[in-house]
């Protein structure tokens, strides 16, 4: 059943607050393939700048110790022949191994669809026309908006919603229509 809403109910918005335990970053761990680390590092202090409830680190190992998400940041670099890229199939495995659902892992392919591998696990964003600092502005936005709070108050992501606003991340990045 509905209410009709002509008698709202301002002092529940006004009263309306996020408890100080939502107040938790959110923990991104970036594995890198067939990226240079060093400019990897370069981004962290940008991104850290632009989105202060994540905190931006390098896995160096498949652990990735305290993290909540882990980005596989994939460059792509395929083969003329037969298009085969050994960067996606390692975040591809990685992507397999991590099903477990201890916690959420997606790939960040810094190049176009056409180069995505053919069979893969998990969620793949689409970096298009963006770099691939750009293109991790614009997952961070998409992390924010998919992030949950879990009954034990760790945070997670949902990776179903993930899925279906972070897709094509060049897509999220349209200029604003003057309303001239």
């Amino acid at each position: 059943m509905t209410r009709p809403i002509d008698h709202l109910n301002a002092s529940d918005a006004s009263n309306a607050h996020a408890p100080d335990g939502l107040r938790r970053v959110l923990r991104v761990a970036l594995r890198l393939w067939g990226i240079d680390e060093h400019t990897a590092q370069g981004w962290l202090p940008w991104l850290q700048s632009q989105h202060p409830r994540l905190a931006w680190q390098i896995a160096r190992d498949r652990a990735a110790v305290g993290a909540d998400i882990v980005v596989h940041v994939v460059k792509p670099s395929a083969r003329r022949s037969d298009g085969f890229c050994w960067n996606s199939i390692g975040a591809n495995g990685a992507m397999v191994r991590s099903r477990d659902g201890a916690r959420s892992e997606v790939a960040l392919l810094a190049g176009h669809a056409r180069q995505l591998p053919n069979r893969r696990a998990g969620h793949w964003a689409i970096a298009g026309t963006l770099d691939s600092c750009a293109a991790l502005d614009a997952l961070a936005r998409a992390l924010h908006a998919s992030a949950v709070h879990g009954p034990d108050g760790r945070i997670a992501v949902r990776t179903d919603l993930l899925a279906l606003i972070a897709t094509r991340l060049d897509a999220m990045e349209a200029p604003m229509l003057d309303e001239d």
